[in-house]
């Protein structure tokens, strides 16, 4: 356990906590930022942060409470200096363990221990915690949601209703008044996730329930049992993007700054599928999303990232009517990162006077 620490003043050297980042998340970037403001522009900075949101600043300072500067709390240049270690994607494995002496909790942001070797951290005495993260369940939502409008044509029928549109005669019934086209909708059909991380995962389990077919690719593989649960195939991604009839993207990134969807892949696509981006801009070369949507090549696409942020009015893509797009809100408020970064502070404070973390507890034995 973490020697407790007097709860205000400055702690003596020999007691300070030291907490390190093993990796760069805006949630992380947020708790080291708290950690370490001092002055009335720092403070400023982080409700910049959430712009055009604005936080309550009493709520901003009310959270470090007992983990500042002054309560002995300091942010380690090096994971072998620290006695608490957040992360979200690196790895905590026995030989980051071992030549990390100090080391006491492993706080994890996502509630799977991906990455982190818990029999080592057993045998280290080192306490982990995984908080399930709900801006990642809201953003499979939304991914859902983007594909629902689009083979539920929700954009269309909503204009249509606004401006009065009719087909047909006035009664007390009159299915379809405004004569819509083309509508449809997820059960049947074949859903190509390309990353099967923890968004991924997520969007799985709801598309299971709207009776799709999964396919998916990547180097994440869920567990045998898990894949025959879900009913989802591993494959290449050409044979993913060929197979499906909606393709959701859920990768971390792209390489070498070449887009993950190009041209050759959107060519591979099945005629009239749909692609969904709720991951990141970047992972899709809009000029040639556009020209497919344009010709037909592809039934549509749910965006809700965007190469360049935010998007202009004027933009071509505004002009199309198999677009839905969204102004990159699928995680929730960014105000809800005051929650997790919450929760990271309350389990620093229990393990930091000897308990255990009291959010995303794991158990690692004894």
């Amino acid at each position: 356990m973490i020697e407790p620490l007097p709860a205000g003043g400055t702690a003596p050297a020999s007691t300070t906590v030291c907490v390190g980042f093993l990796d760069d998340d805006h949630v992380l970037d947020m708790a080291r930022r708290l950690l370490t403001a001092r002055s009335d522009r720092d403070w400023a900075d982080l409700a910049g942060f959430f712009a055009p949101e604005v936080p309550d600043p009493s709520v901003l300072r009310s959270l470090r409470a007992g983990v500042g500067p002054a309560d002995g709390v300091t942010v380690a240049s090096s994971p072998a200096d620290c006695t608490v270690l957040l992360l979200r994607r690196g790895r905590v494995d026995r030989r980051l363990l071992e030549s990390s002496p100090r080391l006491r909790f492993v706080q994890r942001l996502g509630a799977r221990d991906d990455g982190i070797d818990l029999v080592a951290a057993r045998e280290h005495g080192v306490q982990v915690s995984c908080l399930p993260r709900p801006s990642l369940e809201r953003t499979a939502e939304h991914a859902l949601l983007l594909m629902l409008a689009l083979v539920k044509r929700l954009p269309t029928a909503d204009r249509a209703v606004r401006a009065g549109r009719t087909a047909g005669r006035p009664g007390d019934v009159a299915y379809n008044w405004a004569g819509l086209t083309g509508l449809g909708g997820l059960t049947g059909r074949t859903l190509g996730i390309i990353g099967l991380g923890e968004v991924g995962l997520l969007v799985a389990e709801r598309a299971r329930a709207f009776g799709m077919r999964l396919l998916y690719c990547g180097a994440t593989r869920p567990p045998a049992e898990r894949q025959t649960e879900l009913g989802a195939r591993h494959l290449p991604i050409g044979d993913v993007l060929a197979g499906a009839d909606i393709v959701s993207l859920h990768a971390p990134g792209a390489t070498a700054g070449e887009p993950l969807i190009g041209r050759a892949e959107i060519d591979a696509m099945r005629p009239g599928a749909l692609l969904i981006n709720t991951s990141r801009g970047r992972l899709v070369d809009e000029d040639a999303l556009y020209d497919a949507l344009a010709a037909g090549r592809l039934g549509g696409a749910g965006l809700d990232v965007h190469r360049a942020e935010p998007r202009p009015a004027d933009d071509r893509f505004c002009a199309l009517d198999n677009v839905v797009l969204t102004p990159h809100i699928a995680g929730g408020s960014r105000l809800d990162v005051l929650d997790e970064v919450g929760q990271i502070f309350d389990n620093i404070r229990s393990v930091r006077s000897g308990g255990s973390p009291v959010h995303g507890r794991v158990e690692v034995g004894s």
